[in-house]
C-alpha cells in the first residue's frame, strides 16, 4: 500500500537510458520542423562547433529528439538518439541509433520493431488488458502516454493507476502539448499538470511542447521541461535558490544580495541555496537548502550548512566569499566552465 503522505518513485524497468534508476529524461518534439542546419539545435541544448566539428551538450540539453517524418540529414549530436516515426524509421538508413514511434494499433500488429527501444504512443482508452499483457513480456518497449482530455492531470494520474495496479514496469514518458494566449500561463498550466503526476512518483521523462499563441517555442519547451522536473525533485539541472519576500525584518537589500549570490553560484547543478532576510524565520523556510546565507543584524550575517550554524554573525562584506569556501571545503564548488 503506497502511502501518500511519502514520496515513492514507481519501479521501472531500464529500457536502454530511460526508466530504472536512470534520471527522467527530456525529449524535444521537433516534429513541427525541418531541422536543416547544425546550429538548428542550439534551442534544444547542443550547440556545435564548426571550427572543432564538434558537439558540445548544455546542462539543460535534451537526449531524446522526437523527429516524426523529417529526420536530420546530419548525425545527431553524441548521447542523443532520434525518435522517428514507424514508417520513416522503417525506411531510414540508420535503425541502430534512430528509434521508432508506434501506435497501440502498430505495436499489437507485431510491426518491424528495434532490439533495444521501442516508444508505444498510448491514450487512457487504449490501455486494454491485452496491451497490458504484451507490455507485460516486451524489455524494449517505452510508454509515451498523451491525451486531448480538457482534464489532462485526471487522465494521466488514471492511466499511471491502471499501470500501477497492472504491476508492469514499462517505463512511461509524459507526452504534452500547452496552449496559452501568454508564456506566463503555459507555465502556470504545464507545472500543474506535469509537476502534479511527478511529485506523486509517476513519470521516466517528459516530451513537452508549448504555444504562446500560435507559435512553437522550442527552447521554452525544453527549459519548462528542465525546470519541472527540478521543481518536482526528480532531475536537478541548476543551481536552486530559496528566498523570503522582503518585509520589515528584512536586514539587507534581499534582490540586490540575492543577484550576487547567484551571479558566483549559478553554474552549480543541483546546489540549493537558502537566501533570508532575518534569523527570525529564515532556518525554517530554508529547511530543505544546502546551504544558508541569514541575515542576523546590521551588517551581519550567518552561514548554515543545512540547518547547522556554521559562521555566525560575520561582517556583511565578506559573506559571499565565506558561503563559497563553505562550499569548497564540501567539494560541492567547480570552476565556471568547467
Amino acid at each position: 500500500m503506497r502511502d501518500p503522505y511519502a514520496y515513492h518513485r514507481r519501479l521501472s524497468k531500464a529500457v536502454a537510458s530511460i526508466g530504472g534508476d536512470n534520471v527522467p529524461r527530456v525529449i524535444a518534439n521537433l516534429s513541427h520542423r525541418t531541422i536543416e542546419k547544425m546550429e538548428d539545435l542550439t534551442s534544444i541544448g547542443h550547440v556545435y562547433d564548426e571550427v572543432t566539428d564538434k558537439w558540445s551538450m548544455k546542462d539543460q540539453a535534451a537526449e531524446f529528439l522526437y523527429m516524426g517524418k523529417s529526420p536530420l540529414s546530419f548525425m545527431a549530436p553524441s548521447g542523443t538518439r532520434q525518435i522517428l516515426d514507424a514508417a520513416t524509421w522503417k525506411d531510414h538508413s540508420d535503425k541502430l541509433y534512430c528509434v521508432p514511434l508506434v501506435s497501440v494499433e502498430q505495436y499489437m500488429d507485431e510491426t518491424e520493431r528495434h532490439s533495444v527501444m521501442n516508444f508505444v504512443r498510448c491514450e487512457l482508452r487504449e490501455l486494454t488488458p491485452l496491451l497490458i499483457e504484451q507490455l507485460r513480456a516486451d524489455k524494449t518497449a517505452v510508454l509515451l502516454l498523451s491525451s486531448t482530455s480538457r482534464s489532462y492531470y485526471t487522465s494521466m494520474r488514471t492511466a499511471c493507476d491502471v499501470i500501477l495496479l497492472s504491476d508492469i514496469g514499462t517505463p512511461i514518458v509524459f507526452e504534452r502539448e500547452s496552449q496559452a494566449p501568454s508564456a506566463e500561463e503555459l507555465v502556470l498550466y504545464t507545472s500543474t499538470d506535469l509537476g502534479g503526476l511527478l511529485v506523486d512518483g509517476y513519470g521516466d521523462g517528459v516530451m513537452l511542447r508549448v504555444r504562446a499563441g500560435s507559435e512553437v517555442h522550442d527552447a521554452l519547451s525544453l527549459r519548462l521541461a528542465f525546470n519541472i522536473l527540478q521543481a518536482a525533485r526528480t532531475r536537478m539541472t541548476k543551481t536552486e535558490y530559496i528566498s523570503c519576500p522582503s518585509c520589515g525584518r528584512t536586514l539587507f537589500d534581499l534582490q540586490e544580495t540575492t543577484a550576487l549570490i547567484r551571479s558566483h553560484t549559478d553554474h552549480l547543478k543541483g546546489v540549493k541555496i537558502g537566501i533570508m532576510g532575518c534569523i527570525v524565520n529564515g532556518p525554517g523556510e530554508m529547511a530543505d537548502a544546502d546551504y544558508g546565507y541569514v541575515g542576523s543584524g546590521p551588517e551581519r550575517i550567518t552561514l548554515y550548512r543545512g540547518q547547522d550554524i556554521v559562521q555566525r554573525n560575520i561582517p556583511t562584506a565578506g559573506a559571499v566569499d565565506a558561503l563559497i569556501d563553505i562550499i569548497r571545503s564540501d567539494d560541492r564548488w567547480v570552476e565556471r566552465g568547467m
